[in-house]
């Protein structure tokens, strides 16, 4: 569903999510509720409603304006950010490039906690000492507190995307030097929690609550499979930045002399079993010479193919893009996305062409390194349609590590 737009700062959007408004009402519908059972002979029903309405909107109010200030927080530190989405607790931003500092991360990374516990302190000062004598109004000031003080720890919790888990792995990346150590130590931090998680929730699942057990135990399993995911993340990222494509199985050249006539040419086209694969490298005398296409057999007509030969047809070698097999992985997978081929071309130090190198190669060698082993007829289906095989959006890793400074 579409965002609306409620301001533009700094020429970044700010927009509200539409499930926003569902929230808003669940959530308010929660706090009268609450209202009703705990204090249901001081507050009406009406009274109620106000309360859980307006103590969920200024809650939203208080996000916002915390949002903005880590904004500026963020972009003083070099980030570049597109636009900015709030959900009911929290807000999703869109990045182009992220700090490239330790120091810079930590600043960002306490900036809403602060500000939440800032709040926090403001609001339960005021609903304490406060001389009103409206209890609808010290109520919803109180509540607000509390819920910023709720956000405050929420934030700190050392997991995830949230701002402890940044600020965690920030610190470790200060005092280390390496941002590797912080993320790997996160995300084994990740890892024990949620196993912790899991096994409280199923004790609880079977000897006290079957629903909060099973809602435990879902958010427990679902932190393990995320910290597995970080894991292969964190492998391909390695993958791709030290890589080089002399590693990888390359796909043969295939090799015709320069005197085959195209009635020859024709029987080889037909026997090939890579159908997605059209071009053939020419020959002289063990001499690589240049490269045809077999769609020159459309340029000749059938009775002339006997004294027609590719050597005749035959284009440069460099006329294709082509990368040395001393290249990394992610810079070869940059220049193959930008060519219409769908494959590149591999050197040797000596320029000597070894061999093709496409989508399906690179995906293949990725998976494999990830422990994964496709059946062959997998394979030989990405193969023929030159495919990152199993939804493996390379490229888009490879613009996230950038954006990251990664690269």
């Amino acid at each position: 569903m579409r965002s609306w737009q409620i301001f533009k700062i700094w020429g970044i959007p700010f927009k509200i999510h539409p499930y926003w408004f569902a929230i808003l009402f669940l959530f308010s519908w929660t706090i009268s509720n609450q209202v009703n059972l705990t204090s249901g002979d001081v507050y009406d029903t009406k009274e109620a409603w106000i309360i859980g309405f307006l103590t969920s909107f200024f809650l939203l109010s208080s996000i916002i304006s915390h949002e903005i200030l880590h904004t500026l927080v963020s972009l003083n530190q070099g980030v570049k950010i597109k636009k900015i989405t709030f959900y009911f607790l929290g807000a999703i931003l869109q990045i182009d490039k992220y700090c490239q500092t330790a120091l810079g991360n930590i600043k960002i990374a306490i900036v809403r906690p602060i500000l939440c516990f800032a709040t926090a302190s403001i609001l339960l000062f005021i609903s304490s000492y406060s001389a009103s004598q409206e209890p609808v109004v010290i109520n919803i000031v109180s509540r607000v507190g509390l819920l910023n003080l709720f956000l405050g720890f929420l934030n700190l919790i050392p997991v995830g995307s949230l701002d402890g888990g940044n600020l965690l792995k920030s610190v470790i990346w200060y005092f280390s030097g390496s941002k590797n150590k912080g993320r790997n130590f996160l995300n084994k931090v990740n890892l024990t929690l949620s196993f912790l998680v899991l096994i409280f929730g199923m004790i609880c699942l079977f000897r006290f609550n079957f629903y909060y057990g099973f809602i435990l135990s879902f958010f427990g399993l679902f932190g393990v499979n995320s910290s597995k995911s970080e894991s292969q993340f964190f492998k391909i990222e390695n993958l791709l930045k030290f890589t080089k494509v002399s590693e990888l199985k390359l796909k043969p050249l295939r090799r015709i002399e320069f005197d085959t006539n195209f009635s020859e040419f024709n029987i080889l086209i037909k026997n090939k079993k890579d159908a997605s694969y059209k071009y053939f490298f020419v020959t002289n005398n063990g001499r690589w010479t240049g490269v045809v296409d077999e769609n020159i057999l459309k340029t000749v007509s059938i009775k002339k193919w006997e004294r027609n030969f590719v050597g005749d047809f035959k284009k440069p070698i460099d006329s294709f893009a082509s990368v040395s097999c001393n290249d990394k992985l992610w810079e070869t997978i940059e220049i193959l996305e930008e060519k219409s081929e769908g494959f590149l071309l591999v050197f040797n130090a000596a320029d000597i062409p070894l061999g093709i190198i496409d989508r399906s190669k690179i995906g293949n060698f990725v998976l494999n390194k990830l422990g994964f082993k496709l059946p062959s007829e997998i394979i030989n289906k990405f193969n023929y349609k030159n495919q990152y095989p199993l939804g493996i959006e390379l490229p888009k890793i490879i613009t996230l590590m950038k954006q990251k400074g990664d690269l």
